[in-house]
C-alpha cells in the first residue's frame, strides 16, 4: 500500500491501489495483510484481514527512491509469514525469498520511449524493476495496452498476465457549484513527454480567437513549473494559461465537470484514468486518438491525432463553440462511465489469489 504514501499518491497508481484495496478489504474468502508505512495515510482494513506497517525512514522521493523502496519491502518481507505478497509500487519490485510474486504493471512507457542513461540512479532504478518484473509468477496488468506491451517487450509467456483494469468511482452528491470568471480548459497530469502537454500548448496558441483559458493541475516540482512558465512566455499564453498546483481527488469532480472541456492529448498511456474520471464528472472530454484511450471513452469522446496541433485546435473549437456537441459530449460521458466498473479487476485479483492458495498448504494470510 505504499503507492498510497509516497509520490505515487498524486498519480493514477495511488487512485488505483487505493480503489482496488478498498474494494478487496470488503471480501472475507482470502484474509490479506496489508503492508506500508505507520503514520499517516497507513491503510486499515476490518478481520479477517491485517496490517503489516513498517516505521518510515528519510528516503528520496523521486530519484533513487527505488532503492530504498525495495530495502524496506525485503525488511517487510522477513517480518511476515505470508505466501505470497502482490506487490503494486514499481519502485518496490524485487526478489522475495520463500515467495510466491504478483505484481500490478501499469505501463511499460519508459522503456518504449527509451530510460535517460545519462541519469545513471534512475536508470539502474527501471532496469532493476525490469529484470524483477521477468521473474514475477502473476503479472496484473491494468489494460490490454499494458498487457501487450509486457508481452512485446519482456518477451513474458501471455498466460501470467492478468488483465485486471481500474473501475471509475462515480462522484456522489451533487454538485451546486457553477461556473465562475473565465470559462477553461483543463488538463490534468505532470511535465512527463508522454502526456504530451506542447501540443495542447501549441493548439492554444492556435485558437486566439477563443474565451477558454488553459488551466493546467498536477504535481510538479518547482524547477519543472519554472519551465512551464518559459514555455507559456515563448508561446505568448503568459495571460492565457496557468498553472493550479496539484488538485485534491475531492475538488477534481467539479473542476473537471465546470471546464468547457478535460483535454487528455498523451501519446502513450497504460490507461488514461483522467478521461474515464472526467467522463464520469460529466465533463465534455477531449483526448489523442490511441488505442488505450479510445478503448476507455468508446465513442463518447472528441479525438484528435496527438502529433497534430490543428487537428486539436479543430476539436477545442467544436467544444467551445458547439453546445449541442457538447452537451452530449457529457451525457455519453455519463453513461459510458457507469460500465466502468471496478468488477473484472477485483474477480481476477482474487482468483489469482484463490489459485496460490490451491497449490500450497497454508502459512497464514494468503497475500499482501
Amino acid at each position: 500500500m505504499t503507492p498510497l504514501q509516497n509520490a505515487h499518491r498524486y498519480r493514477g497508481i495511488g487512485t488505483y491501489v487505493l480503489g482496488l484495496a478498498r474494494r478487496l478489504s470488503t471480501q472475507s474468502e482470502v484474509p490479506i495483510e496489508f503492508w506500508g508505512w505507520s503514520g499517516d495515510g497507513a491503510f486499515e482494513a476490518p478481520p479477517p484481514h491485517r496490517s503489516l506497517q513498517l516505521r518510515r525512514f528519510p528516503a528520496p522521493q523521486y530519484r533513487g527512491a527505488w532503492l530504498f523502496a525495495q530495502l524496506a519491502m525485503k525488511r517487510r518481507n522477513s517480518m511476515s509469514t505470508v505466501r505470497a505478497v502482490h506487490v503494486t509500487d514499481p519502485d518496490a519490485l524485487t526478489t522475495l525469498r520463500g515467495r510466491h510474486l504478483l505484481a500490478t504493471v501499469y505501463d511499460l512507457i519508459p522503456l518504449r520511449e527509451g530510460v535517460n542513461v545519462r541519469q545513471p540512479i534512475t536508470w539502474v532504478g527501471y532496469r532493476s524493476y525490469l529484470h524483477a518484473l521477468r521473474g514475477v509468477k502473476t503479472i496484473f496488468a491494468i489494460s490490454q495496452q499494458t498487457a501487450d506491451d509486457v508481452v512485446d517487450l519482456l518477451g513474458v509467456p501471455p498466460a501470467r498476465i492478468v488483465v485486471a483494469p481500474p473501475g471509475i468511482d462515480l462522484p456522489t452528491g451533487h454538485d451546486q457549484s457553477t461556473s465562475e470568471g473565465r470559462p477553461y480548459f483543463l488538463f490534468l497530469g505532470g511535465p512527463n513527454p508522454n502526456k504530451n502537454l506542447s501540443v495542447l500548448l501549441d493548439a492554444m496558441a492556435i485558437c486566439t480567437e477563443l474565451p477558454e483559458e488553459l488551466r493546467i493541475a498536477g504535481h510538479w516540482l518547482p524547477q519543472q513549473v519554472a519551465a512551464l512558465g518559459k514555455e507559456l512566455e515563448a508561446r505568448g499564453l503568459r495571460d492565457r494559461a496557468r498553472f493550479m498546483g496539484f488538485v485534491p481527488g475531492v475538488d477534481l469532480p467539479s473542476l473537471m465537470r465546470r471546464a468547457t472541456a478535460l483535454v487528455v492529448p498523451s501519446r502513450l498511456e497504460g490507461f488514461g484514468l483522467p478521461v474515464g474520471e472526467g467522463l464520469a464528472a460529466g465533463a465534455a472530454v477531449v483526448h489523442s486518438r490511441i488505442p488505450v484511450l479510445e478503448e476507455t471513452s468508446a465513442g463518447s469522446a472528441l479525438t484528435f491525432d496527438p502529433n497534430s496541433a490543428e487537428e486539436l485546435a479543430g476539436s477545442l473549437r467544436r467544444a467551445s463553440g458547439d453546445q449541442h456537441i457538447n452537451r452530449d459530449l457529457r451525457a455519453r460521458g455519463r453513461q459510458r462511465a457507469k460500465n466502468l466498473t471496478w468488477d473484472a479487476a477485483v474477480e481476477r485479483t482474487l482468483a489469482a489469489y484463490r489459485a496460490l492458495g490451491r497449490t500450497e498448504p497454508s502459512h497464514g494470510s494468503q497475500t499482501t
